[in-house]
């Protein structure tokens, strides 16, 4: 998830004036998209006015469990090679990832608070996604590391701190997520340039599973920064 609001400048009160979409921009982002963009901020590929990441991480799924050292990082690139060939690359991803089981699992054991929400029309429109032309190198990418925008927690927060005096960045962080990746979200509670660090409920992806929660505290986020023009 990531998404962009604009904002114009106001001159004569403290807050800046939020009212249009033509000019600055403010970044919403969850999952890795939230760091990349505070990454793309840093290296100032992208000037937005604040930035809201939304259960932000840096690891994909092998690398925070198995660690990305040398000889995880050749198993990690035979994994891919695998998953990218025609025959045997759509047996595994047919098997890891493209079927409704195993999406099921993945969303009931970590990416979801409440199993209750992952309901069969849920999981059929997330297997509609996987069956999609190309769809098996992303998952490949991600599920290996090859996506994560930097390789350790050190990194991760630097680019948090590299932001600050600069721009507001607003963290949730979420009361179920996984062990390691709630760790990797703690560590910002009380990081140089987090502007602000609220939890929700939810596991990995609470702008989905729990959207108004995630909404409100965002308008929050925009209240306290900007003058909001309904």
């Amino acid at each position: 998830m990531c998404g962009t609001l604009g904002l114009n400048m106001g001159t004569s009160t403290k807050r800046k004036s939020l009212s249009s979409i033509e000019n600055d921009l403010l970044v919403f982002g969850g999952g890795h998209a939230a760091t990349i963009v505070v990454r793309a901020a840093k290296k100032g590929l992208v000037k937005p006015k604040a930035i809201a990441a939304v259960a932000p991480t840096w690891a994909g799924p092998l690398p925070i469990v198995f660690g990305r050292d040398s000889s995880m990082q050749t198993r990690y690139g035979l994994l891919r090679g695998i998953l990218r060939t025609p025959g045997a690359g759509w047996m595994m991803y047919n098997m890891l990832v493209s079927n409704e089981g195993a999406i099921q699992s993945q969303y009931k054991s970590h990416v979801y608070a409440n199993p209750q929400n992952v309901t069969p029309a849920f999981v059929q429109s997330r297997y509609k996604l996987t069956t999609e032309k190309g769809s098996r190198y992303v998952p490949a990418a991600f599920l290996t590391g090859l996506l994560d925008p930097v390789n350790s927690r050190d990194e991760f927060l630097e680019l948090f701190s590299g932001l600050e005096g600069k721009t507001p960045i607003l963290v949730v962080s979420t009361e179920g997520s996984p062990k390691r990746s709630k760790a990797e979200m703690e560590a910002l509670r009380e990081a140089r340039g987090v502007s602000k660090f609220v939890k929700v409920a939810g596991a990995l992806l609470p702008h989905e599973e729990y959207p108004s929660m995630v909404a409100e505290e965002l308008y929050k986020f925009l209240q306290e920064n900007f003058e909001v023009n309904a």
